[in-house]
């Protein structure tokens, strides 16, 4: 932490239904020298997008959806890459980032995507999705959508993974932040989560630190639905066992097993890329996130021997990536407990 300069890092491995090894050292607020604890709730950025695939899978148990459907069948306009009009485009390939939509990490590839609002007030998923994705919309750049056809090629999508939430938002008639609150964070007492800053107490939020520690103030954005969740350690660690035990924790069951098997089974054998999660070397499944405005995160599981581990900091230029050095001391950690 000294080497790299960050102002806090809460992790911890998870063993069956609980934690067994946590560290937390450093400062949720470095100005005030508030020190970071199990209640601090971090920005987690794209592991945001675990809590799009359970919604999504949800709604396929109930019927409400098929993965395998052209999504214009459950959307009031028409989505379609402009190059490949004819070729359309499934929820499960927005859900293995293969429906050709950019990556939409830098502003390049759609402009005014990254674009800051103040906290709770981006424009909903059903008036700027439009804008972006139509060739009719006020901010769209065919930069949005590559030169080749669904489900051709592997390319991680913010967008992509917006698109879904956006699809699930005129499923259900419900704001999909809501909708997470209802049917995942409510049931599973997680009761520190929320895309929304309203729902939270700031005072716990630990403070965004850019790489040249300045601080950012906190905000919203266009893409929250895929990187705006807020949590703590505690809180991840119910979601990550509800996965660990088929869908299911303290008898509230947010998934049937059917479907977690579903979600982490492996579409891409040279990426490992599952529904949304991320299958690595050993028998692990994973999603990280980053935030340039001051926030890293990352969750892994380890179904077979109910193992899991969480790494959250509140600076984007820290080590907790695969390979990474504190990465590796909590990948480490968590082995011993693997029997």
């Amino acid at each position: 932490m000294i080497k790299h300069d960050l102002p806090s890092i809460s992790a911890c491995v998870i063993k069956n239904n609980s934690i067994v090894w946590q560290c937390i050292y450093g400062f949720s607020n470095r100005e005030t020298q508030l020190e970071a604890t199990q209640e601090t709730i971090y920005h987690i950025a794209s592991i945001s997008k675990l809590f799009i695939v359970t919604a999504f899978m949800q709604l396929e148990e109930q019927g409400i959806v098929d993965l395998n459907q052209d999504i214009n069948e459950y959307l009031p306009i028409s989505i379609r890459n402009p190059n490949f009009p004819d070729k359309p485009i499934t929820s499960m390939m927005l859900l293995t980032h293969t429906a050709s939509l950019a990556s939409t990490k830098t502003d390049a590839d759609a402009p005014g995507i990254w674009k800051e609002f103040q906290t709770d007030q981006a424009p909903p998923l059903s008036e700027w999705i439009p804008q972006f994705l139509i060739p009719s919309g006020k901010f769209y750049s065919p930069t949005i959508w590559k030169l080749y056809e669904p489900k051709q090629l592997e390319l991680y999508s913010n967008v992509g993974s917006c698109l879904l939430a956006y699809i699930a938002e005129q499923l259900t008639g419900q704001d999909f932040r809501d909708y997470c609150r209802d049917h995942i964070f409510g049931p599973l007492a997680m009761r520190n989560t929320s895309y929304l800053y309203s729902d939270l107490d700031r005072n716990k939020i630990a403070i965004l630190y850019q790489n040249n520690n300045a601080v950012h103030l906190f905000f919203d954005f266009l893409l929250n639905a895929s990187g705006g969740a807020k949590t703590t350690i505690n809180d991840m660690a119910r979601f990550l066992i509800a996965y660990m035990n088929g869908g299911e924790l303290d008898g509230m069951r947010v998934l049937a097993e059917s479907s977690v098997e579903k979600i982490l089974t492996v579409q891409n054998n040279i990426s490992g890329r599952c529904l949304t999660w991320s299958a690595s070397f050993g028998g692990w499944f994973g999603h990280s996130g980053g935030l340039d405005a001051g926030a890293k995160s990352i969750a892994e599981i380890h179904p077979q021997s109910k193992i899991g581990f969480i790494i959250f900091c509140n600076k984007s230029l820290s080590p907790i990536d695969h390979g990474d050095e504190i990465y590796g001391l909590v990948r480490q950690k968590a082995n011993e407990y693997i029997e």
